[in-house]
């Protein structure tokens, strides 16, 4: 067969009218793929690799990559090119399912014009707001096994046609060898390698047992991790010390090489434990070691007496020692790996939390601030003209004669006057609280004298309260203002509670040294997620008839004494409020 290429339709053709080839881009990617394959990057990395070149090749605007998980028989969202946070979100589907599920059940590529409009895509939501018209799609196969599904869209409607069809399949089919090769869907666990090595040791080689052995640094000795044709009840607990003197399964490691036991019942350098647990006979121990590091040992041996070791066998067993030894480091590495950036992650989630709730806490304060200042006019400019309106009233109430039916009413305007004259006070008191008095104080006293003023009502709707204080250093603090704090605290609690409860209260110094912790616990009916941003708020409040400027008014006094107040809740569960105060530092 003669084949030409064609430039100006980028497409290579046979002269005697047989399937086109793919063009020389196409083999490129190809080669690309194959040299990833190759390199030895984790699976992970591969596979991103391949979405990459993938969508270039394909001229595609999202490349995605589901591998299906044999256990729950569901197809993952493994890799994609995509940026979109959309997109990335972790996603699964049935086999039978969607488009993805749809291709995997039958093996079959298949191509839609539009995903708008084919009743099996099921994800035209997400399909919209990302701009994806057209779409091919091939199973990932091995021998005829559907390990999984590439996906190509276009954000412009596209025909693909038949010679698209097989380079999509042509990448797919190398990215299922790259997968199988992994020998599982996600990257290995120590366990199954260590697994996958025994197995090697006696399907392959032909021993009819074998022992793995690791290599404990901090403990300096050498632990029985698995073991294959041997019960796993017989290894629990073997534990060796890393000393040549006492076995010869540390003497391996010790010599860097290893060791033939023609006869272990004949032998005293083999450990006496082992040769009555194991009932060895032939032996060989062989250490395993990746870049000059002892990792640990393999032992095996075979079961019947007179049964000799083989050069062939021994060799075979070093060979197969060598890629072992570099398969376990490899998984130890992925493991410390994967672990660090678990830790990282969990570090910079909470360092971006604090760092929110830092921002959300100095933005509320210079919030309640400039509030403040103006609400402090507003507070005057009503109070000069209510004033007035109270004298008046009340000249007009001496003025009537006793038993005039206008008496009452008047009664009920000065009342109502006298109502928002308080509310006044409490507006005052946000828009400016009075500088703190600092003194060095004993908090747990403060608990005590405003559980006194409240023990009436936490009697009367039958609130047990419980006391945990541990010692607690004495800190600067204006008295009035924090008792103000508590016990405005303390009133919210037990109104969260109509029908009785309890009411925890703790104190002690946080881990750092820094803060006095006050906490005030109840069992009532918890706080609504919508509300907990709006808690100290100025004006909000879920009570009937309640102004809103409680909180507000302790946020205040404890932003004006350097500290913090947390607070956390669960609807029927009970709310937890937390107040944070320095303790002085010299």
């Amino acid at each position: 067969m003669v084949f030409v290429y064609d430039n100006k339709k980028k497409e290579s053709h046979s002269l005697d009218g047989e399937k086109p080839l793919i063009e020389s881009r196409e083999i490129n990617a190809l080669l690309e793929i194959s040299r990833a394959i190759a390199s030895g990057l984790y699976l992970d990395d591969v596979l991103r690799l391949i979405v990459t070149v993938t969508a270039n090749l394909m001229d595609s605007k999202i490349c995605s990559l589901w591998i299906l998980d044999e256990k729950d028989q569901r197809l993952k969202l493994k890799a994609t090119q995509s940026i979109s946070e959309a997109y990335l979100k972790e996603r699964s589907l049935k086999i039978g399912e969607g488009v993805v599920g749809h291709v995997a059940l039958h093996n079959q590529p298949m191509a839609i014009p539009d995903v708008l409009k084919d009743p099996l895509y099921k994800e035209k939501e997400l399909a919209k707001k990302e701009g994806l018209v057209s779409m091919l799609s091939v199973p990932m196969c091995v021998k005829n096994r559907v390990l999984g599904v590439i996906n190509c869209y276009t954000s412009y409607p596209h025909s693909f046609s038949k010679t698209e069809e097989e380079v999509l399949s042509t990448v797919a089919n190398q990215a299922a060898i790259c997968i199988e090769n992994a020998g599982l869907m996600e990257t290995l666990e120590i366990d199954e390698i260590l697994r996958l090595v025994l197995e090697g040791v006696t399907k392959n080689i032909g021993f009819d047992r074998a022992r793995l052995y690791l290599v404990n640094e901090r403990k300096n000795i050498l632990e029985c991790k698995m073991a294959v044709g041997v019960d796993e009840e017989m290894i629990k607990g073997i534990v060796l010390p890393l000393d040549p003197a006492d076995s010869v399964v540390a003497r391996s490691i010790f010599e860097k090489r290893p060791l033939v036991i023609p006869d272990a019942t004949q032998d005293p350098t083999v450990n006496p434990m082992l040769k009555k647990k194991f009932n060895l006979h032939s032996l060989v121990v062989i250490p395993l070691f990746a870049r000059e590091k002892p990792l640990g040992v393999i032992a095996a041996d075979h079961v019947e007496p007179g049964r000799t070791i083989t050069k062939e066998a021994l060799e075979a067993v070093m060979t197969f020692a060598q890629q072992a030894g570099l398969a376990i480091h490899n998984a130890f590495m992925y493991q410390e790996l994967k672990a660090f950036s678990q830790e990282m992650e969990q570090k910079i989630k909470k360092t971006t939390a604090d760092l929110r709730k830092a921002e959300a806490q100095l933005i509320r304060s210079e919030r309640l601030a400039a509030l403040g200042q103006l609400a402090a006019g507003i507070a005057h400019e009503i109070r000069n003209p209510l004033t007035s309106i109270n004298i008046l009233i009340h000249s007009m109430i001496q003025n009537l004669p006793l038993g005039d039916p206008q008496r009452e009413d008047f009664q009920v305007i000065e009342e109502e006057i006298q109502r928002i004259n308080e509310i006044i006070n409490q507006f005052l008191q946000f828009a400016k609280p009075a500088s703190p008095n600092l003194e060095r104080t004993e908090v747990t006293s403060i608990f005590e004298e405003t559980l006194q003023l409240l023990r009436p009502q936490t009697e009367k709707l039958q609130i047990s309260v419980e006391k945990d204080f541990l010692s607690l250093p004495l800190i600067t603090i204006d008295k009035e203002q924090m008792k103000q704090v508590i016990l405005n605290l303390l009133m919210n609690a037990i109104q969260a509670m109509p029908g009785g409860g309890r009411l925890k209260l703790q104190g002690g110094v946080s881990k750092d040294g820094q803060w006095v912790q006050l906490a005030i616990q109840d069992s009532g009916v918890g706080i609504p997620p919508e509300d907990m941003n709006r808690l100290f708020d100025p004006f909000f409040s879920t009570k009937e008839g309640g102004i809103g400027l409680g909180l507000s008014i302790a946020y205040r006094i404890i932003d004006q004494h350097h500290g913090k107040i947390d607070v956390t809740s669960d609807p029927d569960e009970g709310t937890t409020f937390t107040v944070y105060l320095p303790i002085d530092q010299g």
